[in-house]
């Protein structure tokens, strides 16, 4: 049996998914239909939630209902505050939840990250460049 891909989708690739219809919310389906693993991290879904409620005014309990959702269908991992130098500290958290989550893939839309390209055994790839390397 062929070993799951593992992803982590950063915080701007799940809003898009709720948001907006595109590769992102496609990427969603794969985790629902369990065709890629979905890795996260506390500090993922808490500034998900927090971009739910301030940027889309998404009430509270909608938020919270969803970041349940995204945590019943997706493995958590610590976080330890590992320093990758990365310019933003969120940027750390979101390569640090792939890190320690042994992923094959990041996905993000962030510029920062996606001028790293990999580290290590991850790609940092955009939804994408992501669905026409999985297929």
């Amino acid at each position: 049996m062929r070993k799951l891909p593992r992803i982590v989708n950063d915080t701007n690739v799940w809003l898009s998914a709720l948001y907006f219809s595109g590769n992102e919310a496609k990427i969603v389906g794969l985790i629902e239909e369990k065709q890629v693993t979905s890795v996260t991290s506390e500090f993922i879904l808490d500034e998900l939630r927090e971009k739910m409620v301030i940027k889309f005014q998404t009430p509270v309990f909608a938020a919270n209902a969803t970041v349940s959702y995204i945590q019943t269908i997706s493995e958590s991992v610590p976080l330890e505050g590992k320093d990758f130098r990365l310019r933003d500290f969120a940027d750390n958290q979101v390569l640090e939840t792939a890190v320690n989550g042994k992923c094959n893939w990041l996905i993000t839309g962030d510029k920062d990250l996606l001028e790293l390209k990999e580290y290590g055994n991850i790609h940092i790839v955009n939804a994408n460049q992501f669905l026409n390397k999985y297929k």
